[in-house]
């Protein structure tokens, strides 16, 4: 495997392994991938900051929001400064104060980041999750024959796909030619495949269903009206970001970003993370935030763009926090120097405007669905400032129960997938 996919599927792992108890003893044989693919979120989280002045900050934001263990956020500052990434400063006894980053563009970044999990000399079992989890990303396969496709012995294997699923980084589904091994990666970088296939050979009633989500992306879905849309996010057919509230209840937001070109869905998945972020919040805010249209949406992210940020109000801190912890903006202060508001700010960088661009074209891919969803003041409340953001891949390892479609369903679109029926 080249050192760039190996860079690139710690990542990845690191991503599954986040919806998995992070003192579980399974992980204990996969914290060379783990730290890896830390240093790789938090590389991307600061590249084109240059100066991050506090580094309580950022560790907060880390542990928060990107799952970085607090005990290893020492270590992935250290990998980061050995490979050049960045410059820390430290106090007097030593402890990190401040750091100037250098991160380059994510092909170098997991090209380097690949070539030292290598010389860490990573065990035999991560370098096989890394294998099966970047064969899957193309394609299913038949549970039977996994281990012959990425030269695992059957007890391995076993261990392979234990963890897979704990992870979500794995699926399974039974067809009448046995069970089949699949990845939510597939959904991921290949989502114009998914999108055809699922429509004409899934189940009866998702055409409909995807029709909605295409005119309507950050579709804010329920098992009551898209039901066929939440068994998809659920087995990881269909990526959906989430907001969690406080309260627990979860939105989920289904996207469909099909139309992307095929480098931004596999090595500057980052940037296509903080569009999904930014759909997410936006979409959240229409329904819980006073947001009447899609438009009104779009308006936002053009301001951030143009102007560079957005008039603040009482609201500000809370409904833009969630972008505010994915390094998309800063709170500035109130135009006011006796003033208690927040200016939501754009923190200028190439990523961070290639990810507002990419999701206001998504959002004005389709019409709106409707106006005038002004929310309760009770509804505005609970969009707190403990609110949390959620990968897509977490999404659907926690929709894993609502799974409701049966297997047989998906027959006929599996049997495409591997070529084993008509296109």
């Amino acid at each position: 495997m080249e050192q760039y996919v190996e860079g690139l599927r710690c990542q990845d792992v690191h991503a599954g392994l986040r919806t998995v108890d992070p003192n579980s003893p399974g992980l204990i044989p996969l914290k060379t991938t783990r730290l890896v693919g830390m240093a790789a979120d938090v590389a991307a989280l600061i590249r084109d900051r240059q100066l991050i002045a506090d580094v309580n900050a950022l560790e907060t934001v880390a542990v928060t929001e990107l799952d970085v263990a607090p005990t290893a956020f020492e270590q992935v500052l250290d990998l980061l400064e050995e490979a050049e990434f960045v410059e820390l400063t430290r106090n007097p006894a030593g402890e990190v104060t401040g750091l100037t980053e250098n991160v380059p563009m994510y092909r170098d970044l997991y090209e380097d980041l690949g070539g030292r999990w290598r010389s860490r000399r990573p065990k035999q079992l991560e370098e096989q999750m890394l294998a099966v989890v970047d064969r899957l990303a193309s394609g299913p396969v038949p549970v039977e024959v996994l281990s012959e496709a990425v030269n695992l012995s059957s007890a391995d294997a076993g261990r392979v796909v234990t963890i897979g699923q704990q992870s979500g980084l794995l699926r399974t589904v039974a067809t009448i030619d046995g069970d089949i091994a699949y990845s939510p990666f597939t959904a991921f970088e290949h989502p114009d495949v998914l999108n055809e296939l699922l429509t004409t050979h899934g189940p009866e009633r998702m055409l409909a269903e995807f029709e909605t989500l295409k005119n309507h992306q950050g579709l804010a879905i329920t098992s009551t009206e898209h039901p066929l849309l939440v068994d998809a996010v659920a087995r990881g057919l269909v990526p959906a970001p989430t907001v969690q509230l406080p309260d627990l209840s979860m939105r989920a937001f289904a996207t469909l970003p099909y139309t992307l070109d095929r480098e931004l869905l596999v090595t500057r998945k980052p940037v296509l993370d903080k569009a999904l972020a930014i759909i997410a919040c936006v979409r959240c805010a229409e329904d819980f935030g006073g947001f009447n249209n899609v438009s009104r949406a779009a308006h936002l992210i053009n301001t951030l763009l143009e102007v560079g940020s957005i008039s603040p109000h009482s609201s500000s801190q809370r409904q833009y926090l969630l972008m505010r912890n994915r390094g998309i903006i800063t709170f500035g202060p109130d135009d006011y120097s006796w003033g208690s508001w927040v200016r939501p700010t754009l923190i200028d960088t190439p990523d961070n405007r290639e990810a507002l661009t990419i999701a206001r074209d998504m959002l004005l891919a389709g019409e709106p669905m409707s106006t005038g969803r002004g929310a309760s003041d009770q509804a505005r409340d609970m969009l707190s400032l403990d609110a949390r953001y959620l990968q897509p891949l977490q999404t659907a390892a926690r929709s894993r129960d609502l799974v409701r479609v049966p297997d047989k369903e998906y027959g006929k679109f599996f049997d495409v997938m591997m070529g084993r029926g008509a296109l």
